[in-house]
């Protein structure tokens, strides 16, 4: 064995090939592989017993834009756009507060409380406001001991609890980047904006604004793509009324056994999201550009 160690060690190149091999049959056999199997299936049938028929075809891509579907497509873009916004809106404060206005000896602790949501799992959390939101839950026996209500206001399985849940499991995506960025703004920018007679509102549209916007846009990113594709928080909290494309992936995957439509359904996806990364990315590097 140290002689096999030892033939390693004389040889840099030889173990770093063998380093990234290692790494590329990971990738092979348990992400490309599998893709390519389900690209496959999605020009396949389903048979009437809910197999596979490999009859090939375009006739899922096609079925895919039924006015139906295209409903729920629409859902579920409009409603990660508003996510996106509202995370952008309570996030950016947050941001700013932590990495210009606190002392450095509170940030760590303010960090630390804008993660410890991921040191429980997503699934624990989301039935955590299904319990708040319900009926009997916290926020309609507050109402009601506080008289502001004669009824428990339904609160639950609504796109009002769908946006709750989805605002509360992506907003630290937003918050860390922009903190990230924020932070490394030299403060002498700030200064010399207000020593040429800038106020603090216009120093920060003009300046602190603009130079946070790769953090704004790498957090932006971040939170539409998983909620586009969401599929837990819209099934726990919103029921079957706000249905998103990936409550459609999973209903065909698991309850309905058409993996060839499921599949279509999920490249489609994963398409959208690829042409949103794209075009993200040309946008940042020309906002870039225009900032340096």
């Amino acid at each position: 064995m140290e002689q096999v160690l030892q033939f390693f060690r004389d040889r840099p190149t030889l173990r770093t090939t063998a380093l990234l091999s290692s790494s590329l049959v990971w990738l092979v056999g348990f992400f490309l592989l599998p893709l390519l199997y389900l690209l496959v299936v999605s020009f396949a049938a389903r048979s009437p017993y809910g197999t596979i028929a490999w009859d090939l075809g375009m006739r899922n891509y096609f079925r895919a834009f039924q006015p139906i579907y295209l409903e729920i497509y629409w859902r579920s873009v409009w409603m990660a756009l508003l996510t996106t916004a509202l995370c952008v809106a309570l996030g950016y404060p947050v941001a700013y507060l932590i990495a210009r206005r606190v002392s450095r000896r509170w940030k760590s602790a303010l960090l630390l409380l804008v993660v410890i949501p991921f040191w429980t799992s997503f699934l624990v959390r989301t039935y955590a406001w299904m319990v708040i939101l319900r009926t009997e839950g916290v926020v309609n026996n507050l109402l009601l001991s506080l008289h502001l209500t004669h009824e428990p206001l339904r609160l639950l399985y609504t796109p009002l609890a769908v946006f709750i849940g989805l605002v509360y499991g992506e907003l630290p995506f937003m918050i860390l980047p922009l903190y990230t960025v924020l932070e490394k703004i030299d403060s002498s920018l700030l200064e010399a904006a207000q020593d040429l007679g800038a106020g603090r509102f216009s120093t920060f549209l003009r300046v602190t604004l603009p130079l946070s916007a790769p953090g704004l846009v790498a957090g932006a990113v971040l939170v539409f793509i998983p909620s586009v594709g969401a599929f837990i928080t819209p099934d726990l909290l919103g029921g079957a009324r706000t249905m998103m494309v990936g409550n459609l992936i999973q209903n065909q995957f698991a309850m309905v056994r058409d993996q060839p439509f499921g599949s279509a359904v999920a490249f489609l996806l994963t398409f959208a999201v690829l042409a949103v990364l794209l075009g993200t990315l040309r946008n940042a590097q020309r906002v870039t550009r225009e900032i340096l």
